[in-house]
């Protein structure tokens, strides 16, 4: 099997460590398991906001979660150079300035896939990177 380096967007990191929805739970922890899951400090930081307003967790055990997926997961640093990146990306394909960002993280971490849920899926950017929905 041909292990594909892919970047996880945080939609897919909440299904995956929490249990509200049991089918998108499995779906994106089997797309977790199958790939070379790379996320950003962006990633990161959503994640961990989402989970401390929208879940009854205690920090605690949040921060225990966020190092089980960092030691899972390749972490891409946000750096001005990402955030200009981001600029280009907007422009060329209208995406949020924030959804711009997680693209330029992927690219520029060589992913060949963005899994997420919220992106145009089977969408190519730049020849080099394949957005997917993998609920789809």
């Amino acid at each position: 099997m041909n292990v594909v380096k892919t970047f996880i967007d945080t939609n897919i990191l909440i299904y995956a460590f929490t249990e509200d929805e049991p089918m998108k739970q499995e779906i994106a922890l089997n797309f977790l398991n199958e790939c070379l899951p790379v996320i950003s400090t962006q990633v990161v930081k959503e994640f961990s906001n989402v989970l401390l307003k929208k879940t009854n967790l205690e920090p605690q055990i949040i921060q225990e979660t966020v190092k089980e997926i960092l030691n899972i997961t390749d972490v891409v640093n946000e750096e001005v150079g990402l955030i200009f990146a981001s600029f280009g990306i907007h422009k060329q394909y209208k995406f949020s300035f924030y959804d711009s960002l997680i693209i330029a993280s992927a690219i520029k971490s060589e992913c060949k896939v963005l899994l997420s849920e919220d992106m145009s899926d089977g969408q190519f950017i730049d020849g080099k990177l394949k957005i997917i929905n993998p609920f789809k």
